[in-house]
């Protein structure tokens, strides 16, 4: 079947939830501060063949945001989140990831990445002065950078099942925006660090998605932070100004515009102007260090560090419990579960190999068996 060109990387069905009447949506674009109370939902968040012309990765999307829709659905007619470790959890928990996988801000950062390690292999490589001169003007892009990291976001998934979710519940009269990076990372417990730990592993991750005016989905380390009433899975939000705290980010991470249901009386529409001197191109930084092997063979190791523009803010809501560990080892920041995260990724490894099949991959990730062995019997 031949593939639509124009395809949405923040879906349709998400969008939605953000119109008054299911075809239409208001939207703010960044760049020009221009303001659309009924700007068409369908030319929303898309470009051209982004998933590439066969129509195979917009199947399988498809297909899956079926399923993810439902359980929206599900949580908002009973305002409440689905019931931890069940399959709705799962399917929910890989929405998130692949959400904040396949936007056209994730492109852009994805061949970032690239272009900053590229250009620093090749300045060590080439000899010629003309080629290393012509380096600066050459820009390095991913073929298929959907089907990369859509991959990855797939098999990554399990790592952030053993983190705490609950329901955001909007009563202040301020209503939350999404932006077109609608996903947000975050990790309070490091504001200010001289790396960026949002990893999926990293303690005191935070992650969050409005999915309405009036609800947000939150994702959490609950050994790091308390939110809320410990008997409650929903938080009551009545303030505005922690709803203006959290739009914030979506004005943060957005990469063109952010939407809202009209009219939104009470968003901060200043916010864009305000937040400009945190955002940024650049998104990635590329560090260098020195490094000797066993053998006193020199060499440099590379790292890259992803920071998104939103860690500069203050995450509301959210009381610490403990300290953030020491970061000792930038290349090895500290992780909420070893053993969790070490067994997913022995079992993707393993998955690549050939040694097991994809559903035997999905079978020993899936709670309650392997996560609750890992978790050592915590419910």
């Amino acid at each position: 079947m031949p593939s639509h060109k124009s395809q949405h990387f923040v879906p349709q069905f998400l969008l939605r939830r953000f119109s008054p009447d299911g075809s239409s949506i208001g939207l703010h674009n960044i760049a020009s501060g221009r303001r659309i109370e009924g700007a068409s939902l369908k030319h929303q968040a898309c470009r051209d063949w982004f998933y590439g012309r066969d129509g195979h990765i917009e199947s399988v999307l498809a297909d899956f945001e079926g399923e993810a829709s439902r359980v929206l659905l599900d949580i908002q007619e009973s305002t409440r989140p689905s019931k931890r470790y069940s399959a709705d959890h799962h399917t929910l928990a890989t929405f998130l990831h692949i959400q904040a996988q396949r936007t056209a801000q994730a492109v852009a950062q994805a061949n970032e990445m690239l272009n900053k390690i590229g250009k620093s292999v090749l300045r060590r490589r080439l000899t010629d002065p003309a080629l290393l001169e012509a380096l600066d003007q050459v820009e390095m892009t991913l073929t298929d950078p959907t089907d990369m990291t859509l991959r990855r976001a797939i098999l990554d998934t399990p790592v952030i099942l053993d983190l705490k979710f609950k329901l955001l519940h909007n009563v202040s009269g301020v209503p939350f925006v999404l932006g077109d990076h609608p996903v947000i990372k975050h990790n309070q417990l490091y504001e200010g660090a001289p790396v960026s730990l949002i990893g999926l592993a990293n303690v005191g991750l935070q992650i969050l998605l409005p999915i309405g005016p009036t609800l947000a989905i939150v994702f959490y380390d609950e050994a790091a932070y308390a939110l809320g009433d410990r008997s409650s899975n929903v938080v009551r939000i009545a303030a505005a100004k922690d709803v203006r705290a959290l739009n914030a980010m979506q004005w943060a991470n957005a990469l063109e515009n952010v939407y809202f249901c009209p009219p939104a009386d009470g968003v901060d529409w200043i916010a864009g102007d305000r937040l400009a001197q945190i955002r940024r191109d650049e998104h990635v930084a590329l560090s260098e260090r020195p490094v000797q092997d066993s053998s006193g063979r020199r060499g440099v190791m590379l790292s890259l560090q992803t920071r998104l523009p939103s860690q500069d803010l203050p995450m509301p809501l959210f009381r610490p419990r403990i300290k953030p560990p020491s970061l000792a080892d930038e290349l090895d920041p500290p992780l909420r579960n070893p053993e969790w995260a070490h067994g997913v990724h022995r079992l993707k490894d393993s998955l690549d190999r050939g040694d097991i099949s994809f559903d035997a991959y999905w079978r020993l990730t899936t709670p309650p068996p392997f996560l609750r062995s890992a978790l050592g019997g915590r419910g």
